[in-house]
């Protein structure tokens, strides 16, 4: 194999690697989207992130299948997932809790209103003296809060067909790249040297190509 033919080869081979980092890039920036609207749950969510990358960088690193990388990054994002559920159930809890100080504040002081009203119904002089307290008011929900961190059922199958899209067309052309054709040169001697063409598909590994080419010398030799 010449030269020429192997710089081809290798120019191919950082062909793909970099179509690889590509996809892989659009799958970060997919998960980067969907992790910013969680943001506004809590900050402590940040660190779970930068763990998950820092866990997927050392599982993935060197050399690795692109299905392998895959799984590693869904299991990763499963667990941050669930870290997360976790942490949103928690906030939940504590908005129940506060939901109940408050009615049991609301009870206490309707409860409190109705005494100073029995004692001023019994004495009016003292009634000029006490003020009935005012229960709190609830307070209803606020229209114009942002609520893009809460779970969005929606959003998330958007992002994950997105994935999958995405992965499709990766594969395909992978496929479609594989089975494209190039012509390489190869030479055999047989008391002279002889220079020939050969048309491989992309996909055939480096020992194929020396028995194919080791064929067509034996081939052409004469008998």
């Amino acid at each position: 194999m010449s030269r020429a033919d192997e710089g081809r080869l290798i120019h191919l081979a950082k062909k793909r690697e970099r179509e690889k980092e590509d996809i892989e890039k659009q799958l970060r920036k997919l998960e980067e989207d969907k992790e910013k609207c969680k943001v506004g749950i809590t900050s402590k969510f940040t660190a779970n992130y930068e763990t998950m990358e820092e866990s997927v960088k050392s599982k993935t690193y060197g050399l690795v299948s692109l299905d392998d990388m895959k799984n590693i990054q869904k299991n990763e994002i499963s667990n941050r997932d669930l870290q997360v559920a976790r942490g949103f159930a928690s906030t939940s809890k504590q908005a129940k809790d506060s939901e109940e100080a408050r009615e049991k504040e609301e009870h206490v002081a309707k409860h409190t209103q109705k005494r100073v009203l029995s004692f001023a119904y019994e004495d009016e002089e003292d009634d000029e003296d006490v003020a009935p307290i005012k229960p709190k008011k609830r307070v209803g929900m606020d229209p114009t809060v942002d609520t893009s961190f809460l779970p969005d059922k929606e959003r998330e199958e958007f992002l994950r067909k997105k994935k999958e899209e995405l992965a499709a067309e990766w594969r395909v052309k992978q496929n479609n790249e594989k089975n494209e054709e190039i012509t390489v040169a190869y030479a055999y001697w047989d008391g002279s040297s002889h220079r020939k063409n050969m048309k491989i598909k992309k996909e055939t590994l480096f020992p194929n190509v020396s028995q194919e080419q080791s064929r067509l010398s034996k081939r052409n030799l004469p008998n």
